[in-house]
Parts: C-alpha cells; sequence; structure tokens
C-alpha cells in the first residue's frame, strides 16, 4: 500500500490545463445526467483503473507507451462503460504516457491529464514511485514562474521562455541562472507541469540542500527554414544573443561564467553539449539528462568526428579547465543507454571521468521518461552554484 500523499497530493494530479483534478464525466443531461469517474484512477495498491465511456464503440483498450508489452484490454458494460485495470508494477512507476484506442482508433481522453509530447496532447498517469516525495507539493516557501515574451533577432520573430524565481526573488539580491531545456517534440512548458521543477527545487531549498537559483526555459524545437531537427545553430543564437541579454536586463542575475549553467533531457541534453561545450566563456555547469554527448547509435563514437567534442579529444583537461561541473545521468532501461555507455566509455579513454567536476549517475530500472527526467534535475540542481 502507498502512502497516499503519492497518490492524491495535487503535484500528482495537476496539469497544464487545471490545477485541480478532472471532475467527474457527465452522461446525458447536464442537470439531471448520471455522474461517472472516467479517465484513470490510481488505487492504493499502485494499480490503475481506466474507465471510458464510449456507447458507439465495441471494443476499447490502454497501452502505455513506453513499455510494447503493456496494454488493457478494457470490458464494456450495457452503457457502454468500458473499464479494465492495470496490475501494479515496479518497472513501471513514475508518469506514464497512455494511448486510448477504441475500435483501432486512438483516443486523447477529455477527463485525464493530458501534456505536450510528439508535437500533440497526450494523456498521462502517474503512477506510484517511492521517490515522487522530491516533487510533493509541501508547506513551504514556493517560488513563481513567469512568462516572458522577447523578440528573438535569430527567429525574426517574438519568442517566449518560462522563468521560475526562487522564494527567496522576493527579498532581493542577484541570482545564477540555470538555463534548462526540453526533449524533442516537446515546449517550454513541460519542466513546469511534467518535470515538476518548481516543487522539486522548493522541496530542495527549504530542505537546505540546494542553493537558490532562476530557471530560464525556452522552446528549444524552434528552427530556421531548412534546418532539420538536430541542427541547434538558429537556437544557440536565440538563447545566446536574444534570450540571456533579454533575462540579464530584466532580472537581477549574476550575469557571468561562474554562475551560469545549462542543462537538459534527450534532445536538450543534445543543445546543452554543442552550445555549452562550444561556449566554455558562457557556463561553469552543464547538465545531461537520459541524454547524449552525440547523436547515439549508428554514428561515429569518435569525439574527434564531432566539431563540439574535438576539444575534448585534443585536450584531455578540457573538462577540469572550463567547467566545475560536467553531469551526466540515464537510467539503464533507457532505450539509449548503449550510446550513454558508448560515450563513458570515450570518456574513461581521455582521462575525463577522473577529473574534478565529472560526474556521472545511473538510475536502476528507470527508462527514457520523466521519472528519470526528475532524479536527474534533482542531482543536478544540488551540485550547482556551490
Amino acid at each position: 500500500m502507498f502512502d497516499r500523499e503519492l497518490i492524491e497530493n495535487r503535484a500528482m494530479t495537476e496539469q497544464a490545463c487545471a490545477f485541480h483534478p478532472p471532475y467527474p464525466e457527465q452522461i446525458g443531461d447536464f442537470l439531471t445526467g448520471k455522474q461517472v469517474r472516467t479517465g484513470a484512477q490510481v488505487l492504493p495498491d499502485g494499480s490503475v483503473t481506466f474507465c471510458v465511456y464510449a456507447p458507439r464503440v465495441q471494443k476499447a483498450m490502454v497501452r502505455l507507451t513506453a513499455f510494447a508489452d503493456v496494454e488493457v484490454l478494457l470490458e464494456r458494460n450495457e452503457e457502454g462503460i468500458f473499464t479494465g485495470t492495470l496490475p501494479y508494477e515496479y518497472r513501471l512507476r513514475g508518469p506514464q504516457d497512455v494511448e486510448f484506442w477504441l475500435d483501432g482508433q486512438p483516443y486523447l481522453h477529455p477527463q485525464m491529464p493530458a501534456h505536450y509530447r510528439t508535437f500533440k496532447l497526450v494523456n498521462f498517469v502517474e503512477i506510484p514511485d517511492e521517490e515522487s516525495a522530491m516533487i510533493l507539493l509541501r508547506d513551504v516557501p514556493h517560488g513563481q514562474v513567469v512568462r516572458e515574451v522577447y523578440f528573438s533577432r535569430a527567429m525574426n520573430s517574438w519568442e517566449r521562455c518560462l522563468v521560475y524565481l526562487p522564494p527567496q526573488y522576493r527579498q532581493g539580491g542577484a541570482y545564477p541562472v540555470l538555463y534548462l531545456q526540453h526533449g524533442a517534440t516537446e515546449n517550454e512548458n513541460e519542466w513546469v507541469y511534467m518535470g515538476k521543477m518548481p516543487y522539486i527545487l522548493d522541496n530542495l531549498l527549504a530542505d537546505g540542500r540546494a542553493v537558490p537559483f532562476i530557471v530560464v526555459m525556452n522552446d528549444g524545437m524552434q528552427r530556421a527554414p531548412g534546418e532539420g531537427m538536430v541542427d541547434f545553430a538558429t537556437f544557440e543564437r536565440m538563447l545566446l544573443e536574444d534570450c540571456m541579454p533579454f533575462i540579464e536586463k530584466n532580472y537581477r542575475v549574476l550575469a557571468d561564467k561562474a554562475h551560469r549553467a545549462m542543462a537538459g533531457l534527450s534532445m536538450g541534453s543534445m543543445q546543452t553539449s554543442v552550445v555549452g561545450l562550444t561556449h566554455p566563456e558562457r557556463f561553469d555547469y552543464l547538465g545531461l539528462f537520459s541524454g547524449f554527448m552525440r547523436l547515439g547509435e549508428g554514428q561515429s563514437v569518435n569525439f574527434a568526428d564531432w566539431p563540439h567534442l574535438a576539444a575534448l579529444a585534443r585536450d584531455p583537461g578540457y573538462i577540469r579547465d572550463n567547467y566545475r561541473l560536467f553531469f551526466r545521468a540515464m537510467g539503464d532501461c533507457d532505450r539509449f543507454y548503449a550510446a550513454f555507455v558508448e560515450d563513458s566509455e570515450q570518456l574513461e579513454l581521455l582521462g575525463s571521468d577522473k577529473l574534478p567536476g565529472y560526474v556521472a549517475r545511473t538510475y536502476v530500472g528507470m527508462t527514457h521518461d520523466w521519472g528519470a527526467f526528475r532524479r536527474g534535475l534533482r542531482d543536478f540542481a544540488q551540485l550547482i552554484f556551490r
């Protein structure tokens, strides 16, 4: 049986479009119809009961997108209400994307939380995870998230970033800044609503396990015409030439290398590698969560073949001489873990893994999902700006 907080805490039930959990679905007339708790209900033993009202449908099922072997066939009653229960499995813990299929067609459940991934809204459910205490909404001082718009000359358009201000910001003073990036097909909202970044940092600060800093989140999917998914030239210009000057003009920040960090998950970690390792004069702290120093399997493992890694191949002391922290972390069940190991082996050949400031973490049993990404941020946040 799981602690009720790991199931019902508001941090577990909020989503981008609502702070409160979804209300029951109204079937029939609004005033006199029947209310049914459709969507997903997490039970005390960690199992999840799924329910969908679809009277014209004959077959309904649910899949967890991260696990090809996990699906639940839903049973239909005479009213057209389908239900089924996913038993708890330790490997499934944490936030999991959910796909509903009705008569073979994908269905976005309106009564379930959703987030933006794969360029569209996707349902998800929070399956109890013993380490989710790090994201719980607690009675501690809370920071705030501010929406900012700025004009990007790199994009020749208006752009938006989200800015987390620690609770200490209200008291005055200047603060370090972490530029934090999301993964491919996502956007700048994800670290707030799926990563639960504000709650993680609020809790770390309240417990004295981190120093206060500002976090800036940009849309890393921005591309100039003709650029592909892994061309980061325009994003790099947008970040360094447009966003950073805007932040340093409008917020009380410590605007020097020693007080700047960059980190990201998956694609965001590759952006961190490219931008951060190319500009050691800008950042003292780099964090790669479930991510890459290069594109991964099927690509050259020789750092000398990558422009942003060539300096490491030439100078084994590059990390030591330019960064206070170079942090890498990934779950050992991540589909990209082989590439993570290959990068580790290259760093070992260079002796970089023995240098001060190099930290690597492996999260046992974790996949390429928000459970691992949250752990990466939690661990990284405790090491920066010390």
